[in-house]
């Protein structure tokens, strides 16, 4: 039995309620619960509502809202959301740490050709700004889209974070601190490439599929 238009917009407000504010992710579950309620349905004796209730009760342990140190800190999400997204930022974090002590130990290595160098002392901050400059346009994109994806979440997790090393690059600015923010932005630009290519994909699905 199929749900009609207004059931399923009931699904929707109260995954809301929960917390599921991705819309990538909430399109999932609500596809699940949905499926299932109607297969509740099916036998034509149950009705809608204590279909979902029914439904809800089994989803329940999943959509408990829970804090991950891995995800935020200060943010609490739907379990199942850190669920989704625990794999995808430890591989993040993961390669991130990997590289940035590769990095660490080639300026411990040739520590004194960088201090030397002129590409780091008058072009590094310049270089970052271009690269910062890229992120902001397609954070701008991406904010005035006006759709929570968990892709968007991860960019701006990113780009926060980019920024705010801009502010080391120029109050602090010296060869390690320069060094440290561009290999920063280069280890960060394949991540940031690819989340803002997800985020799209999505995007364009989804308004493919209501036009």
């Amino acid at each position: 039995m199929k749900l009609t238009v207004e059931q399923i917009d009931k699904i929707d407000v109260i995954l809301d309620e929960l917390g599921l504010e991705f819309l990538d992710i909430k399109l999932e579950i609500k596809d699940h619960i949905a499926c299932q309620v109607e297969e509740n349905m099916s036998s034509g004796e149950t009705s809608f509502d204590a279909s979902l209730v029914y439904v809800l009760k089994y989803w329940k342990s999943k959509l408990i809202l829970r804090k991950s140190w891995l995800i935020s800190n200060k943010k609490s999400f739907p379990k199942i959301v850190i669920q989704k997204l625990f794999k995808r930022f430890l591989i993040y974090n993961t390669t991130l740490l990997f590289f940035m002590i590769l990095s660490f130990y080639f300026f411990q290595n040739y520590k004194k050709g960088i201090n030397d160098s002129m590409f780091f002392s008058k072009y590094s901050t310049i270089i970052y700004s271009c690269f910062l400059a890229v992120y902001s346009v397609l954070w701008l994109k991406m904010y005035f889209q006006k759709i929570k994806t968990s892709y968007f979440y991860q960019f701006k997790q990113n780009f926060y974070l980019l920024f705010l090393f801009q502010f080391y690059m120029v109050f602090l600015s010296s060869a390690s601190i320069n060094y440290l923010c561009f290999s920063l932005i280069l280890i960060l630009t394949p991540f940031q490439l690819h989340t803002f290519y997800k985020h799209q994909q999505f995007i364009n699905k989804y308004q493919l599929k209501c036009n």
